[in-house]
């Protein structure tokens, strides 16, 4: 699933990916500032959904979304300070699945993320084993995840649903975990400034803190101290 989040103020963009990956880590996010820039990224990569803002330098979020239509297979939710009516029956006259007014509220994005993952599916590939796998994991990271063990919850041998979840998420199982894992710590990282990184560790399912921070700095090129130092200056 490839997502593209157009916006001309990076915290925007910084907002709606963190959004995103909270809920769904494997999904591939993509950014730009205008709309020259998210053309480049339709032209290299096959773009599932496209989050706009109506306000961008030059050509407008609107227009965007009129060139997206007759171009590609992507569907367009307009996310924008604009309230106004004018706005928003122009963006029903293009068929945006939806429109959002910032500052987004978290439930209401997820809703509108939910909405469309019902109604195109959460990956095309992804059958309903694999997704109960996923839900599993979800539910889940906190404790020990065994493979064997939710092979069995799915009625699937551990080898044939190792190789069908790599072929399906574009990830093997572990790496899955690992990155999901790694989300909901640097959300605890956030919303928890004084656990220590030891409880962190332990709540986003990792046993060894060792393990936990040469994992967490390899994948956000940042120690997880380092990551909360981070959000202080934003």
């Amino acid at each position: 699933m490839n997502v593209l989040i157009v916006d001309d103020e990076p915290l925007e963009i910084e907002q709606l990916h963190y959004l995103i990956q909270e809920q769904y880590p494997a999904w591939n996010l993509y950014g730009a500032e205008d709309a020259a820039q998210a053309k480049r990224m339709l032209e290299e990569h096959s773009i599932d959904l496209a989050l706009l803002d109506i306000h961008l330098p030059g050509e407008s979020g609107l227009d965007l979304c009129v060139y997206i239509k007759e171009q590609y297979e992507t569907e367009c939710i307009m996310v924008t300070a604009f309230e106004d009516f004018q706005y928003a029956k122009q963006a029903l006259q293009l068929h945006v699945f939806d429109y959002i007014v910032k500052p987004v509220i978290s439930r209401e994005f997820y809703l509108a993320l939910e909405k469309f993952v019902k109604t195109f599916g959460y990956l095309e590939k992804v059958s309903p084993s694999i997704e109960k796998v996923i839900q599993l994991i979800h539910n889940g990271y906190e404790t020990k995840l065994n493979l064997k063990e939710l092979a069995d919850k799915v009625h699937m041998a551990p080898n044939y649903l190792s190789r069908k979840f790599s072929e399906e998420v574009g990830m093997n199982f572990q790496e899955y975990v690992i990155s999901y894992r790694i989300t909901k710590a640097k959300s605890l990282l956030k919303q928890q400034p004084g656990w220590s990184i030891h409880q962190v560790s332990e709540k986003s399912g990792f046993t060894s803190l060792h393990h936990f921070s040469s994992t967490f700095k390899k994948i956000v090129q940042l120690s997880p101290s380092q990551y909360r130092e981070s959000l202080q200056h934003d």
